[in-house]
């Protein structure tokens, strides 16, 4: 398992990317599951930043942006073992919120999100 990217929900993808350290675009999309438009950027790192542009009050992160403003949302940790998953949902008491769905921002690989005690997403890629 390893830090796959760190999401951000903000309320405008080009303001939000004019003040961002970032090294490049990987890819854009819009996604229809969540009613977002979504970036994904290369930071200097092994990891990745998600940007998330809620669009309706349809979308998943919406109510988040109203609460909250732009910034933080998520980490999102590749993993490829199911057990290990289960294993962590177990010993976290994670809590599941949605999916697995596929992710068109990660060529249609499925991801899940759970909420964990401390109030935070967490987001697992499944490989």
């Amino acid at each position: 398992m390893k830090l796959h990217h760190t999401g951000f929900v903000v309320e405008n993808i080009s303001t939000f990317l004019s003040h961002l350290i970032f090294e490049g675009t990987i890819k854009e999309v819009y996604d229809p599951i969540q009613d977002a438009n979504l970036i994904l950027l290369s930071n200097y790192s092994n990891s990745y930043i998600e940007l998330i542009q809620p669009l309706s009050e349809k979308s998943l992160t919406f109510n988040f942006l109203k609460k909250n403003g732009s910034g933080f949302h998520h980490f999102c940790y590749e993993i490829d073992n199911n057990e290990l998953l289960t294993e962590l949902v177990a010993k976290y008491k994670l809590i599941k919120v949605f999916g697995p769905v596929p992710a068109l921002l990660f060529d249609e690989e499925e991801v899940v999100f759970y909420f964990t005690r401390n109030r935070q997403f967490v987001e697992f890629l499944l490989k």
